[in-house]
């Protein structure tokens, strides 16, 4: 179940990339790079048959696979990532079956668009994948490149005693236990009245860990997506669950987790709901990396 990283030679792309080193050195899964083939305005069936954009798309992945191998260096762990350029399509559509077919645990992408540094502002790949992706999907904030410590000490999840935090919480545990940290579980209350219950959500969540990964919990109060995306203590990454998008079809997302990764400063995981969840983020449940 490796770890499976969108990646394109753009900054975005190199901030996925550096995330995806990270998640795959820390928790011991193999890492797939995948690179979607570029088209033209022809058409995909009319490239596809082109020998001459076939010799230049495999040279426009080989450049990719080059940089990223610079941009990483030896920060894979013990073994060099599988590269693998996809057929031409839809980013999204193309990265999101990638991932579905190899059983990833994690699919890593970048922020694009013009977002204030340091914030996520997705582009139009982030947008379609989330309602495609049946594997928990790991979005990097613009600027990760330059921001990510290489180091994961301690795992947020984002817990309201839903499924879907139920969800979140169960990956937020596995990603704990194959790199270390600690879990925070964190409940918002978005005033002063609902302290007493996210306070009652906050223990529950933490009576549901297992005894053996440290964990922490916090109640925050102010607007449930500006609060997760800005929290006043330390988070390595956030996992939420996904609200299930299953019937969406607008280009921006809404609800909470499409907030958070619009705004929020560090990584953002997005479980996905029951209804699309797959065999991917099984790689996960193993415990401590070897």
């Amino acid at each position: 179940m490796p770890i499976v990283t969108g990646y394109e030679d753009t900054p975005g792309g190199h901030d996925a990339l550096v995330l995806g080193a990270q998640l795959a050195r820390l928790t011991g899964l193999s890492a797939v790079v995948a690179t979607v083939y570029p088209v033209d305005a022809r058409g995909l069936a009319v490239v596809a048959r082109d020998p001459r954009w076939r010799e230049k798309a495999r040279t426009v992945a080989a450049g990719r696979f080059r940089r990223a191998r610079e941009i990483i260096g030896d920060g894979w762990g013990d073994a060099e990532p599988e590269f693998t350029a996809l057929t031409p399509g839809s980013v999204a559509d193309v990265l999101a079956d990638h991932a579905d077919d190899v059983g990833a645990a994690v699919l890593v992408v970048g922020s694009t668009g013009h977002g204030l540094l340091g914030r996520l502002a997705p582009g139009r790949t982030v947008q379609r994948l989330l309602p495609l992706a049946r594997c928990p999907v790991a979005i990097a904030p613009r600027g990760y490149r330059h921001t990510g410590t290489g180091t994961m000490t301690v795992v947020t999840v984002a817990y309201d005693g839903s499924a879907e935090a139920d969800r979140a919480m169960t990956v937020a545990v596995h990603l704990a236990g194959r790199t270390g940290a600690a879990v925070r579980v964190v409940s918002v209350a978005e005033d002063d009245a609902g302290v007493p219950a996210a306070q009652a959500l906050a223990h529950k969540g933490i009576a549901s860990l297992p005894v053996e990964v440290d964990a922490l919990s916090d109640v925050v109060v102010g607007p449930v997506a500006a609060t997760l995306a800005a929290l006043p203590d330390r988070t390595d990454l956030l996992v939420v669950g996904s609200r299930g998008y299953r019937f969406m079809q607008r280009l921006l997302l809404g609800g909470v987790a499409g907030v958070l990764v619009r705004t929020a400063r560090y990584p953002v995981v997005v479980v996905p709901g029951p209804d699309r969840a797959g065999t991917g983020g099984a790689g996960l449940r193993g415990g401590a990396a070897p």
